[in-house]
């Protein structure tokens, strides 16, 4: 003997493709947080190698005027650097969570759609 749940069909239909989804945004979560570390960790390492010279170049100021322009100079490149690398890692960011986020908002604009029509 065999049931027949009128609707059953789509709901399992429903629930697979909704898994899917959530499936594919933890997929996607988990490759943006590795591009997010690997972002980080290339600028860990270029913040290193600069402060490494900038060591070297203040052990070799031979005047208090030249070590006040260094700093100065060495001051201006550390911010500009910390701007240009937080707006990089933003943007990562950014595009990882819309990449995350885009299965599952495809699934509650179907869901929307299907809501419409039973309505």
């Amino acid at each position: 003997m065999s049931f027949k749940i009128e609707g059953f069909d789509k709901l399992v239909s429903l629930s697979k493709d909704n898994a899917d989804a959530i499936a594919k945004s933890s997929a996607a979560t988990v490759k943006a947080f590795e591009e997010i570390a690997k972002a980080q960790q290339a600028v860990v390492a270029k913040n290193v190698e600069k402060a490494d010279a900038a060591v070297k170049a203040l052990f070799s100021v031979k005047s208090p005027t030249e070590l006040v322009d260094l700093q100065g100079k060495l001051a201006r490149e550390s911010i500009e650097t910390a701007i240009v690398d937080g707006r990089k890692i933003a943007e990562l960011a950014t595009s990882a969570l819309t990449a995350a986020f885009e299965p599952l908002n495809a699934r509650f604009a179907a869901f929307q759609a299907l809501t419409k029509v039973a309505a």
